[in-house]
């Protein structure tokens, strides 16, 4: 199974070379904790929207770690008809911070009640 790379939230983005100061969120690893809640109202609806417009698409596959085995995060690669098993949804944020997460994000939050920042949330919330 190919586990992604994991940065804790608010970290300077280093995924890959960018020109564009960005943070991480949402970059999780099963050995790190993370927070969980629930989600504002329509946060999952908005991340998946952004997932169909994912940047920075490998070869590879990512496969959610956090799932309890590999047959249920195969089928977690996808989220309707939108593959969030590569990429990232890049998200502007206020004083000029652009915000990088996996696409896989959009399961984090839904299956595994990981609450990204506050400060992600309403960002991701301004783009509708």
């Amino acid at each position: 199974m190919k586990y992604m790379t994991y940065f804790p939230d608010l970290s300077p983005y280093r995924y890959s070379d960018s020109t564009q100061s960005m943070l991480n969120v949402g970059w999780l690893a099963r050995e790190h904790p993370f927070p969980t809640g629930t989600a504002p109202e329509g946060l999952v609806e908005t991340l998946a929207e952004l997932a169909k417009h994912s940047v920075n698409v490998q070869r590879g596959m990512h496969f959610c770690e956090l799932c309890p085995d590999f047959q249920t995060a195969r089928q977690n690669t996808s989220r309707c008809d939108t593959f969030i098993g590569s990429g990232e949804i890049r998200v502007p944020g206020s004083k000029r911070v652009t915000y990088a997460s996996p696409a896989m994000i959009v399961h984090y939050v839904e299956e595994h009640s990981y609450l990204p920042p506050a400060e992600y949330c309403e960002a991701v919330m301004r783009t509708t």
